[in-house]
């Protein structure tokens, strides 16, 4: 991703704020870091102007997904700093994710805040502003609309889990005192319009996008987010057929044969739904999760990565933790390829650098083109294996099934069928760990489980109860004290 570049604005509600940043209201911003091909100054006249500003929905998906890893695996078991084995200083706010003493002024926290609701507001704008726009195909019509959905429910998903109840927009805010009367949802409101966007959008988006349109959300991606969102809300029922239907024609969704071709090039037949990336500093679109994951220090990155690494680039934020990596056997297949191992001296020792965004040496910061998948076939066979545990009270066939698909393809044993449903959940919650590290699931799998700060004190981290949601942003509560109060344990 681009660099942060900090600058002062009025105070303003987050969704208000997000839409000033779309519309152009603010010049110099939208120079430094835009978003490039979303709802800037358009006119909305034609199908060409709601196509762009669906691109623009997707940027803003682009924009947090730095701050996503952050939140997701460096306050989990997964992973550690290379500044915490000696090498650097971890910066204050990302110390705080280590040791759980965020607040609500976390720079992080407060960016997936913002980028979030800039992508809502997009999504907002577009979807109220498509109907007046006249169009020969009302399929494609309809397409825009159910990307911009999806998109919102994405958004929106994250935010809920992170924070709790939110505050709802789904029309676009166009006056501050809009905005200032927006208050907080419940969750129940949350997951509610969460569920319908992702009905709708079901009903509108293709089984498969052509050429053109490759990469974007697709009817598939809507099923398997909406049954994570039903597993997620405790309506495993609700999620059971749909994720039983992404294993069946019209859908063609299979694993890779094997675990590296997952990543060894983009929108794979494993893929369900990815965030795009175009390499290259001056496209402004590149991933910056490379940069994020390669090491700190070019003694180490020249003798891990080779001749062609960059010295100096690497941020060396989050790498993986000794538990995680012994938690793989020496045999499966995905150890050695999710790691870079350093052993070598005293003061670099026990480094398990994080390769799985790594494919070339980037050409700066942000210059990856590596995309980040957020849903794949792996994961709906584990949330099926998930479904299917919680709607019987304990395993069958089908979930034994689910579960060995994906553990024979990683060259280890199937399960042993002698699981009742509380040992088979925790298997579960470790498949998921070992199949998906570092794809932004952890913290979110360990909340869902009920076993967020079980595990982690066990650990020793010094998470306590109130920390299974994180505090909403200062800024935010502080403009509006009424409708926006803060998570308790929270100043």
């Amino acid at each position: 991703m681009n660099g942060t570049i900090m600058r002062k604005f009025p105070k303003i509600p987050a969704i208000l704020f997000a839409i000033t940043l779309l519309s152009g209201c603010q010049k110099e911003f939208l120079e430094l870091a835009p978003l490039d091909q979303g709802s800037v100054n358009l006119s909305f006249k034609n199908p060409e102007d709601a196509n762009r500003a669906v691109l623009g929905i997707y940027d803003a998906a682009q924009q947090g997904i730095t701050d996503l890893a952050l939140l997701t695996e460096r306050t989990t078991d997964n992973a550690t700093s290379q500044a915490s084995v000696g090498l650097n200083n971890a910066g204050g706010d990302i110390r705080e994710l280590i040791f759980y003493q965020f607040t609500s002024e976390n720079a992080y926290m407060r960016n997936i805040w913002n980028n979030h609701y800039a992508g809502i507001a997009a999504a907002n704008q577009l979807i109220d502003r498509i109907e007046g726009i006249p169009f020969a195909n009302e399929t494609l019509k309809a397409q825009y609309t159910g990307e911009a959905k999806f998109l919102r429910a994405y958004f929106y998903f994250n935010l809920v889990r992170f924070f709790g109840g939110v505050p709802v927009s789904l029309t676009e805010v166009k006056e501050p005192a809009q905005a200032f009367a927006l208050a907080r949802s419940s969750e129940e409101a949350v997951y509610e319009a969460i569920s319908q966007d992702l009905t709708d959008a079901l009903a509108n988006l293709p089984v498969t996008h052509n050429s053109t349109h490759l990469g974007r959300a697709t009817q598939g991606a809507a099923k398997a987010l909406l049954a994570k969102v039903y597993l997620t809300d405790k309506k495993p029922e609700l999620a059971l057929p749909l994720l039983r239907e992404l294993t069946r024609a019209p859908y063609t969704y299979r694993l890779m044969a094997n675990y590296p071709d997952v990543f060894s090039a983009d929108n794979t037949a494993e893929s369900i739904f990815e965030i795009q990336f175009l390499s290259g500093l001056t496209t402004r679109e590149g991933n910056g999760l490379v940069t994020f994951f390669m090491s700190n220090d070019a003694t180490v990155g020249r003798d891990i990565y080779g001749a062609g690494y960059v010295g100096g680039n690497g941020g060396g934020l989050a790498v993986a933790t000794n538990d995680l990596y012994n938690n793989y056997t020496a045999t499966d297949a995905r150890r050695s390829f999710n790691f870079l191992v350093y052993r070598s001296n005293a003061e670099r020792a026990n480094l398990n650098l994080v390769r799985k965004y790594y494919r070339l040496p980037p050409s700066g910061l942000g210059g990856a083109d590596d995309n980040v998948i957020i849903l794949r076939y792996a994961d709906v066979l584990l949330m099926l294996a998930e479904a299917l545990n919680e709607t019987s009270q304990g395993p069958t066939p089908e979930a034994y099934e689910a579960v060995d698909k994906v553990r024979l393809r990683a060259k280890i044993p199937a399960l042993t069928r002698d699981l009742d449903y509380a040992s088979f959940k925790t298997q579960l919650l470790e498949e998921r760990r070992l199949e998906l590290a570092f794809e932004f699931h952890r913290w979110f799998d360990l909340k869902r489980f009920g076993k967020l700060v079980e595990v982690l004190k066990a650990k020793d981290y010094p998470i306590q109860p109130f920390h299974t949601l994180f505090p909403l942003p200062k800024s935010q509560v502080d403009i509006n004290p009424v409708n926006i109060t803060q998570n308790p344990g929270y100043n």
